[in-house]
């Protein structure tokens, strides 16, 4: 199935910013030899100086992200000759379209190449089709200009060490958030979807508390007023928010290093593999993190892949690394505002003799924290969202002494199931407002169908 990515409604405006050609080469699959092989490039004349992106539409015929030895083909992007970034083709077969950022480009002619790499690449990968690639001009008139100040300072993040040629903890996305705080200066938050993560948090515990198997972090933060940055900050290692005090590339374009298990970050690490996802605009006013992902639905299926590559997956097992397939589960999101005490939901079927429940009955899987959040259902293989008829919240005291305990302020944004596809399908609910629960007490929602 091929697919376009909606980005912000950008448009190529070739004819008021660059003069471009192009060359992608449309016959047999390329890169059988472990000869790096240009599978396509393009010239951009840019008449003043500016941020650039690349789109790439590209298959790897016969590669899969669930396949050891067969998980994606390497592809090097250049600029003028100069090494730019790495991409691996993680959707396999499907034709799909790659935004990266290529940072900020001087006036006049440049050559972008696109080119496998079979040395990075994995055993049974070493073929990629290139169908068209598209130069994107990020200072396009109709960008607002937050929007613009986003793509100049994303960040270009080098792989951690222990996953090149792995095929593991991969970036899938990176999306930014545009924050206006009471000081009226201008926040610009980008985070980061990867496929998994190979430390931290246990696969079963992420699907209870976050409702996902990808891992979200968030990486850097940029402050500006009146124009000019004022403060620049990191997820450093163990979760700690340190000034950025690293390098740039490309203009203001932060070089970042994946530098843990968990994948959290040092401004001072590097190696020899780098990655720079065109950012997308993410409003999580009133959504959660794991929402973006519904926007690209891929992301549950190359998560879901590496999740059964690497035995995470097995519906006949038990165990607090493996799980049911992410299609087996009902998806809540909510919000509320958590004081000494944590949240577990319950799901009722029809025909069923009992609920399912997020927490499956172990408090150190119940939501502890305040926002928005989303958690996973499981439930039996087959059941159709149909029969899915209400949803229950459970407020519940915490473990740690506290001398108030609440769950205010809830309210469910809403649920959703994935078809075979990973596709998402929300469901409606009943109208309700807003609740507060002490401990003991809980609050139905009903499915509407």
């Amino acid at each position: 199935m091929k697919t376009n990515l909606k980005f912000l409604g950008l448009t190529i405006l070739a004819f008021a910013f660059i003069f471009v050609t192009a060359s992608a080469d449309r016959s047999a699959p390329l890169g059988s030899s472990e000869t790096p092989t240009e599978l396509a490039h393009e010239i951009v004349n840019l008449k003043t100086e500016m941020e650039m992106g690349l789109e790439i539409e590209a298959r790897a015929p016969g590669a899969s992200w669930l396949r050891e030895g067969k998980e994606a083909p390497a592809v090097l992007i250049s600029v003028d000759g100069v090494y730019n970034q790495d991409l691996l083709l993680w959707a396999g077969d499907e034709t799909y379209s790659y935004r990266v950022s290529l940072g900020r480009l001087s006036k006049g002619r440049h050559r972008i190449s696109v080119t496998l790499n079979p040395a990075r690449s994995a055993a049974e990968a070493r073929q990629a089709e290139v169908k068209a690639v598209h130069a994107l001009p990020l200072a396009a008139t109709n960008t607002a200009a937050e929007d613009r100040l986003a793509f100049a300072y994303s960040p270009v993040l080098y792989a951690r060490a222990n996953t090149i040629d792995h095929f593991t903890d991969i970036p899938l996305l990176t999306y930014y958030e545009i924050l206006r705080p009471q000081t009226g200066d201008l926040i610009v938050r980008y985070t980061t979807i990867f496929t998994n993560e190979d430390g931290g948090t246990q696969t079963l515990a992420l699907m209870a508390r976050w409702g996902r198997g990808t891992d979200i972090e968030w990486v850097y933060e940029v402050r500006l007023r009146t124009g000019k940055v004022v403060a620049e900050s990191f997820q450093g290692v163990n979760h700690e928010t340190k000034p950025f005090t690293g390098s740039y590339t490309g203009g203001r374009h932060p070089l970042l290093a994946v530098a843990s298990d968990n994948n959290n970050f040092s401004d001072l690490a590097c190696s020899a593999v780098r990655f720079a996802n065109l950012p997308v605009r993410a409003d999580l006013e009133n959504a959660t993190r794991e929402s973006v992902m519904d926007r690209y639905p891929q992301t549950y299926r190359v998560m879901t892949e590496e999740l059964q590559r690497e035995h995470r997956i097995d519906p006949q097992a038990t165990g607090i690394n493996v799980i049911a397939d992410p299609r087996d589960y009902f998806y809540v999101e909510a919000a509320s505002e958590q004081t000494g005490a944590t949240l577990g939901f319950d799901v009722k079927v029809a025909g069923a003799k009992e609920n399912f429940s997020s927490d499956l009955g172990d408090g150190r899987l119940r939501i502890d924290r305040s926002g928005n959040f989303r958690t996973a259902v499981r439930l039996p293989h087959g059941v159709a969202p149909a029969s899915i008829e209400s949803i229950t919240a459970r407020c519940h005291a915490g473990e740690h002494p506290a001398s108030e305990r609440s769950c205010k302020h809830l309210r469910l944004l809403r649920v959703l199931t994935l078809d075979e596809n990973f596709l998402p399908h929300p469901l409606p609910l009943q109208s309700q407002g807003e609740v507060s629960l002490s401990p003991g007490q809980s609050q139905l929602y009903k499915v509407q169908h």
